[in-house]
This record gives structure tokens, sequence and C-alpha cells, in this order.
């Protein structure tokens, strides 16, 4: 667009050569503007490339070396409470269950490492195994819910892989 207004402002006291000339030079510098970003975005990309597989080496790390002796256990207690047999959990009280661990989630999504929210995922599959297993049995207002509080764990943990590979990617 500044090429445009230069072009109508000179037109009148310029060559036809001359206004060539200067859309010429404007064209080079547009060109080197492209590749310097074109430059940029390759080297952004790379940086994030890094960071994804940093990001994917400190969680085969996490899970090469295994659970924490009593931590699922624990992570359990905290965020099932009275519903931490699952087997025990009814689909009259799933909806409850789910209730329940969203809101310790809540409670302690800021707080937490990428290691408690490995605990967190794996306790997140097993109810969810359970509602697999309880599906039929469950009345329509408690699926309803459930599956919001299920799209709301998702959010929740996309953010702290977010959040995690922004500090994996500080740490460059």
């Amino acid at each position: 667009m500044f090429t445009a207004i230069l072009l109508c402002t000179v037109s009148c006291d310029t060559t036809p050569r001359e206004r060539k000339e200067m859309a010429a030079n404007e064209l080079e510098k547009l060109d080197e503007k492209a590749s310097q970003a074109a430059t940029k975005s390759k080297e952004e990309l790379k940086e994030a490339g890094r960071a994804l597989a940093r990001q994917r080496e400190e969680r085969k790390k996490r899970e090469a070396r295994g659970p924490v002796p009593g931590k699922q256990a624990q992570m359990e207690r905290e965020l099932l409470g009275d519903y931490q047999n699952l087997s025990d959990v009814t689909a009259q009280n799933l909806r409850d269950a789910y209730v329940h661990f969203l809101q310790q989630v809540r409670d302690r999504k800021n707080v937490w490492t990428a290691e408690d929210w490995d605990y967190a995922n794996a306790i997140y599959k097993r109810l969810n195994e359970r509602e697999r297993a309880l599906h039929d049995d469950i009345i329509l207002r408690h699926a309803t819910k459930i599956k919001a509080l299920q799209a709301e764990y998702v959010a929740l943990e996309n953010r702290a892989d977010l959040q995690d590979y922004q500090r994996i990617k500080k740490g460059e």
C-alpha cells in the first residue's frame, strides 16, 4: 500500500523509468521482509520442535521412574475422597464422584507438577473406565453433567500441558 501511495504522489514528477526503479526497489524491500519473516518462522518452528522433544523426554523419564510408592494411593484419597474405591461407585453416585474429582483438580491445578498431573490422569482414566462400565445405567441428566466435567478436565489438563511446554521453552 505504501508503494501505491508513493507511486501516486511522485508519478507526476517522474519518468516511467524512475517509477519502475522505485517499484523494483520497493519490491526488493518487501521480498527481504518476507524472507526475514520466513527465516524467523523456521527458527520458531525449530525451537518449538526442540521444546516438544524435551517435554516428551521429561515425560519418558517420569514414566521410566515409575510411580512413587504411596503417591498414587495418596492422590486417589485426595482426588476421589469417599469414591476412591471405584468398584463401589454406582450409576447413581458416579456423577458425584466426578464432581468431587473435578473440584479437587480445580483446587490443586495451579500448584501441581507434571508428575502430579500424571497421577491425576491415571485416576481420570480409571474414573472414565468406570463410567463406560456403568454407561447404560446412568440417567441422562447425570450423563450430561459427567460429559461436561470430562470436557472441563481435558481443558484443564491441556492448559497444564501448555504451561509445561512454555516452561520448557523458556528454559532453552
